[in-house]
């Protein structure tokens, strides 16, 4: 299900200012096309003495991690606004967004982000919560999606080159390229105006927090960032809209209200309060397990055996392990290769010798599918509702040249099998029954262990509201309505699920009835 907790995602996540040498020299017609292009934006200023770009903006960004569907039109994820700070010399960027949520039981949230060559540290409150801080690595090549600062690290880097011009929205484009550390960019330049059209920078995403882990399961991120509607503002001409794409997917606009161009630096609007938290270098296979991740939910349970050959393993997004009689089955791969190696381990530790023989994903959401890649790289067959069929198929064919795991190293044809039907793994002791979610919204598996007296629900149920109340009523009214067409027993049953140590399905019915909604389902008429 979509948290309500806004996981802020800004234009500016992207690579750090310390700059590889390509080993070769810059094209000089490269550099006069930046240069001109640096002149074209600054009229009567000249950009490499500006100190600061101070601009306001207003934006609109789409879910596309999690969906009722994989294709557009896209999950509305909320509006913004947005005062920016721009350190043009001392490379450094302050962000302080106010970001408004959307949907039944909106959130608001207010950051204030801080990204200079060696960290991104956020100061975050969410309405009704304490404020919280984060420091991270700073995330790769993080300047380039802001036009002035792009071009000006293209002037500073080596191996600047020239490509081939090409043809945009119908606008002859000169493209100039390099390396930001190891990441490639590429600047388009309008032929006719001189101005940047737009970046483009492929990149990996590997830091142990919520945007990362999702993004980092489709291997190297491309993002284009396009600049258009130019305007005037203190002299300088300037891009009143950028759209960010991510792999060819529409995901934020923002647009410009006002820019001021100053030649001294506002030095105490960049001030952060000291707040002690250390610096993490974590990064997404780095996490242990039932470690949490950034800001996402920490249920603060050990792994356990839940019931007879079942072990729970808690973290921000769960995994299960069913021993059957002639193997073991995983139920969903969370958060990255490297974690479901250690769940692997954890398998091999506690049921010696005994094969893993399938693996069940119960949603396509990203973050809950992060690490199928190595169940797929160790030939294990991967169980998957038939609507998600093609966001996991995309994952596993998504390129990773950046960071190549086992599967891109040795490939090796997946073994999917679409569940659009019960489908039943394993015969006696913990016997599993799969079944699609058939009134859910957004496409999930169920997974019934009869002897156990156990449902696994996906995240149709999630007990993270206050004091561990269940959210979202939709979502439990749609799994009640789909159990009631099963044959599963709901006597003496418990949940279990993908945030959701096993919770008496009573729970659920009491949830109901206080979001005012029938205990019992009503049958449906065709």
């Amino acid at each position: 299900m979509r948290f309500t907790l806004l996981i802020g995602f800004s234009l500016a996540s992207a690579a750090s200012l310390s700059f590889a040498n390509a080993g070769r020299a810059a094209d000089s017609t490269a550099q006069a096309l930046v240069a001109d292009a640096l002149k074209a934006m600054g009229q009567s200023h000249d950009l490499h003495r500006v100190a600061m770009l101070r601009v306001e903006t207003i934006g609109a960004e789409w879910d596309i991690v999690e969906f009722d569907h994989a294709d557009a039109p896209y999950v509305f994820q909320g509006a913004s606004r947005a005062s920016v700070w721009n350190d043009l010399q001392g490379h450094r960027r302050l962000t302080d967004v106010s970001q408004f949520g959307a949907g039944a039981a909106p959130s608001s949230l207010h950051t204030r982000t801080l990204l200079t060559p060696e960290e991104e540290r956020t100061d975050r409150v969410v309405a009704g919560q304490p404020p919280r801080t984060t420091r991270e690595e700073a995330p790769p090549a993080w300047d380039v999606d802001e036009p002035v600062s792009a071009l000006l690290l293209a002037e500073r880097v080596d191996g600047l080159v020239r490509e081939q011009d090409a043809v945009v929205h119908g606008m002859a484009q000169h493209v100039v390229s390099f390396r930001a550390g190891r990441y490639p960019v590429r600047l388009f330049l309008d032929i006719a105006t001189g101005l940047p059209g737009a970046v483009e920078v492929t990149r990996v995403l590997h830091r142990a927090n919520g945007s990362d882990i999702a993004y980092n399961a489709m291997g190297d991120v491309h993002d284009r960032v396009e600049w258009m509607n130019y305007a005037v503002f203190d002299g300088v001409r300037y891009p009143v809209q950028a759209d960010l794409s991510r792999n060819g997917v529409h995901l934020k606009t923002s647009v410009i209200s006002e820019l001021h161009v100053d030649t001294a630096l506002d030095a105490p609007a960049f001030a952060m309060p000291d707040t002690g938290v250390a610096l993490s270098h974590t990064t997404v296979d780095d996490l242990a397990l039932g470690q949490p991740a950034g800001l996402a939910p920490d249920p603060k349970a050990p792994i356990a055996e839940i019931a007879p050959g079942i072990v729970q393993i808690p973290g921000s997004w769960f995994s299960t392990i069913v021993r059957q009689d002639d193997g073991l089955v995983i139920i969903d791969a969370p958060i990255s290769n490297g974690y479901s190696r250690k769940v692997l381990d954890e398998a091999a530790r506690r049921f010696p010798g005994v094969p893993v023989k399938a693996l069940v994903t119960s949603t396509a959401f990203y973050w809950h599918v992060a690490g199928v890649r190595e169940y797929a790289a160790r030939g294990i067959p991967i169980y998957v509702r038939d609507r998600n069929v093609e966001v996991i198929r995309a994952m596993l064919a998504a390129p990773r040249t950046l960071a190549p795991d086992a599967l891109a190293m040795h490939p090796l044809a997946p073994v999917i099998r679409a569940v659009s039907a019960p489908i039943t793994i394993g015969r006696g002791r913990n016997a599993i029954v799969l079944y699609p979610i058939t009134e859910g919204e957004q496409p999930m598996t169920m997974s019934w262990i009869a002897d156990a007296h156990l449902l696994h629900t996906g995240e149709m149920v999630m007990p993270l509201g206050p004091n561990g109340s269940l959210v979202q009523p939709e979502a439990l009214l749609e799994l009640r309505h789909s159990v009631a067409a099963t044959p599963i027993a709901t006597d003496g049953l418990r949940m279990i699920g993908m945030h959701m140590r096993p919770t008496a399905w009573q729970v659920l019915l009491d949830a109901l009835g206080e979001a005012g909604l029938p205990a019992q389902a009503a049958p449906r008429m065709f």
